[in-house]
């Protein structure tokens, strides 16, 4: 199995980069692409910048990364997450904004048969604030989800769900809105079954609930708490320009693993992957990652999690179980994304 690596490259990564059991590709050159997405027809990546661009690459022979197409805006800053929709029609972008939440929005690109960009045809944006005044003086979308009939928009600094309905001419309008907890700062969700897990990044918790289509909201339970043992210690880590106080913990990745009926979170600060049963609504057990601030992680098909731990540069692969210690995949600086090649 072959996986797609992004990463900041303003913290020494390659840019996109695949990564397979004989080791690390050749990069292709691109900023900051900490977040990539497998399409149907090519790979997208999304630079992390203000202002914020998509692009489309295809794969040639030994994985080699073409630039497929032009680039094209996101109109907006800092895209942090995006999917192709069920039709195959558009890419859908979360633009997480900047500090003030300005650009906070949800971009709709086209994608051609090919499977290259056009320009945005719609930017839907969002408005709102919550009680943290430094995450939370605007909105700040961090992820879109397609589930169901919806589009799905984690807002992280309103501490919202927007569900939003596409048409045929990818134009996105208002459906509903599920208020969380104030501080709850959602970042992502993941739906196992019928129950949906999402994690607080600002309350350092979780909250499993249910999801109605036709009213387009959700029911969350009171929110679990995450692991939040000792911190990283930056002081015996590179110096890659981190402050040295130790960061609260901070919720990211939610990967469901239906076969098992569960949801793992990784935990950065604390650097732990947490178990959860959303049946149950509870924290099974957690278990570390290896290495300093895990972010995306994806479930492979041995049970395993490959978790990309940003800080300390590497890709660990974690046993979920705690019945084997993490061990290190590869290594690659600012590691942010783990995206499987099907």
């Amino acid at each position: 199995m072959r996986y797609l690596l992004g990463d900041y490259t303003t913290e020494g990564g390659p840019g996109l980069v695949a990564a397979g059991p004989d080791g690390l590709g050749e990069p292709a050159a691109v900023v900051n692409p900490s977040w990539v997405h497998v399409g149907p027809d090519a790979v997208y990546t999304l630079t992390e910048t203000e202002p914020g661009f998509a692009a489309a690459w295809r794969i040639g022979e030994d994985f080699a990364l073409d630039r497929a197409g032009q680039g094209r805006s996101t109109e907006g800053n800092n895209p942090c997450h995006a999917t192709v929709d069920p039709s195959g029609r558009w890419l859908l972008v979360a633009n997480y904004g900047a500090g003030d939440g300005s650009g906070a929005s949800v971009a709709v690109l086209p994608v051609a048969e090919d499977g290259t960009l056009g320009e945005a045809v719609d930017v839907y944006r969002l408005s709102g604030s919550g009680p943290d005044p430094d995450r939370q003086s605007g909105p700040h979308a961090h992820q879109v989800v397609c589930h169901m009939s919806r589009v799905l928009v984690v807002d992280l600094g309103s501490d919202r769900i927007h569900a939003l309905d596409l048409g045929e001419d990818g134009k996105l309008t208002p459906a509903a809105t599920t208020q969380l907890e104030p501080g709850f700062g959602p970042r992502h969700l993941a739906f196992v079954g019928d129950r949906a897990v999402i994690a607080g990044e600002l309350a350092n918790a979780f909250a499993v609930g249910a999801y109605d289509d036709e009213s387009a909201t959700f029911a969350f339970e009171a929110p679990v708490a995450l692991p939040s043992g000792e911190a990283v210690d930056y002081a015996a880590m590179p110096d890659i320009g981190l402050d040295e106080e130790a960061p609260r913990p901070l919720p990211a990745a939610v990967v469901p693993d239906p076969e098992r009926g569960l949801v793992y979170i990784t935990v950065r600060g604390p650097d732990q992957l947490a178990v959860v049963d959303p049946v149950a609504g509870a924290l099974v057990r957690s278990v570390p990652v290896g290495a300093a601030w895990p972010r995306d992680a994806v479930l492979t098909g041995d049970g395993t999690v490959l978790v990309a731990c940003q800080h300390g540069g590497q890709v660990t692969r974690v046993d979920p179980t705690g019945e084997r210690p993490p061990v290190t995949e590869w290594s690659v600086p600012g590691v942010t994304c783990v995206a499987p090649l099907t």
